[in-house]
């Protein structure tokens, strides 16, 4: 004997497939968090570093730094190179990393991406005509392919998020450590006395 469904039996089958396919939909599998530091070099040029943590679950195959959908913004990229053994190719006003299955960054790991530019600490962090826009992707696992297109799920667009190096660290303390030198020198207010 087949069961039957009530009507609220049917109700709930059909509030649960929707809120699965929500709850889906909403998954993202490409997700990234990155630290970017910078050393000045000579000419206006700086040498970056680009550290790119994958937070997400699925593997990252590809970064396409400098780039989103009608936006190439990172001005005269050099010197591209990475950790990871991916290709490194200068396109224009970005830079495409690209790495096979083998490769690929898996979750959870961190790969280093270096370049040089003449675009500004200051205008990466501003966002200064997008500056530092950039577009991660990772391997579709329903097909097993590269997903070279913007679904939400297989990529991730994120803007870069400057550090600053250590050594700008060292020199504020030091800094700082010698304003309070100077500080504890000078005589307070109330011990001096007027003739």
């Amino acid at each position: 004997m087949k069961p039957k469904l009530t009507p609220i039996d049917f109700s709930l089958a059909i509030a649960a497939a929707l809120a699965m396919a929500t709850l889906s939909s909403q998954a993202q599998n490409v997700q990234v968090t990155d630290s970017l530091t910078a050393v000045a070099a000579a000419g206006g040029v700086f040498d970056y570093t680009l550290q790119l943590n994958n937070t997400g679950g699925e593997a990252i195959q590809s970064l396409w730094l400098g780039w989103v959908p009608g936006s190439f913004n990172i001005a005269n990229p050099t010197s591209a190179g990475n950790n990871l053994g991916w290709t490194s190719v200068l396109d224009g006003s970005s830079i495409q990393y690209g790495g096979t299955a083998g490769t690929a960054l898996a979750a959870g790991h961190s790969g280093m991406f270096t370049f040089d530019s003449t675009t500004t600490p200051a205008e990466f962090m501003a966002q200064t005509g997008q500056a530092g826009q950039s577009t991660a992707y990772g391997v579709n696992a329903a097909n097993g392919q590269l997903s070279l297109f913007l679904s939400p799920p297989d990529t991730e667009v994120f803007a870069l998020t400057v550090t600053p190096e250590p050594s700008t660290f060292a020199i504020l303390a030091l800094g700082s450590l010698g304003f309070l030198g100077v500080l504890r020198r000078k005589p307070s207010f109330a011990a001096v006395r007027i003739p």
